[in-house]
This record gives structure tokens, sequence and C-alpha cells, in this order.
């Protein structure tokens, strides 16, 4: 019987959007451990600036953000909303899909849209800041 995770690459492959339970805290705020995601399949290879994506490491599959896409090495920088540091970069190849939504007390908030986009890529261009913060938090401890 296939895993979960391949089902959902095959359906995604044949271009149906699917929807799973998250699990994890790598993306608060933006989703949060046990809230539904939306997800559709990439078109046509159009992936704009600050998406949330589904993608494929080391046989598991996971949903960050997309900061950097570099077209010369076909490849994108991904790293979870709630990080301070760190990320990684994926081949361009290992992306299944673009999180469209996400379902959060009964109501649906839309991440593929410009502002959702900018508004996480803010939150990352910020994570200087946040590492500061949390030093002078430890500091203070």
């Amino acid at each position: 019987m296939p895993e979960t995770k391949e089902i959902i690459a095959a359906l995604l492959q044949q271009h149906t959007p699917i929807s799973f339970v998250a699990g994890g805290p790598s993306m608060n705020p933006t989703i949060r451990d046990g809230e539904s995601v939306f997800i559709k399949p990439l078109s046509a290879g159009v992936l704009p600036h600050g998406s949330v994506i589904l993608y494929r490491i080391y046989g598991r599959i996971k949903v960050h953000r997309c900061t950097f896409n570099n077209k010369r090495t076909n490849r994108v920088f991904t790293v979870g909303d709630a990080a301070v540091a760190g990320g990684g970069w994926i081949p361009a190849a290992d992306i299944l899909g673009v999180v469209e939504s996400v379902q959060r007390d009964g109501r649906i908030r839309r991440l593929d849209t410009r502002r959702a986009r900018w508004a996480g890529l803010l939150r990352f261009y910020a994570r200087p800041l946040r590492q500061m913060a949390v030093a002078v938090y430890r500091a203070f401890q």
C-alpha cells in the first residue's frame, strides 16, 4: 500500500488539489500545528516570490516558504516562518505544489495572495532583528 506522501505527490502530479492537516511548529504563525492546509498543483512552473510550498526532501514532504529562486541553478531556498536561522536550497523539481490557503478557527485564510506572500517575506527579512531580540531576552533571563 502506498504511503500518504506518495499519494499526495501522485495527486498533485495529476493536477488534483489536495488538503491535509499540517503538523509541527516550523511555519508558525502562518500555519499552526493541526491546521488544515489546501495545496494546489504548481502551474506551469510559475512560483511567485514568497510562496509557501509543499516539497520533497530526504524522503519526506515539508511545507515551507520559498524565499529565493535561483533560475540559473534551478534551485529554491526554503525556510520555515518560525525559524530565526537556517533554511536550505532544494531542486525546483522537488516542489510538489503551492499552499493556497489554511483553515483556522473555521475560516479560510488565503496564503497565495501578494499581500500574504510579502508579509511572509517581511518576516523572513526581519530574522536578524528576531535573532537579536532572542539574544537580549536570553541575556536577561
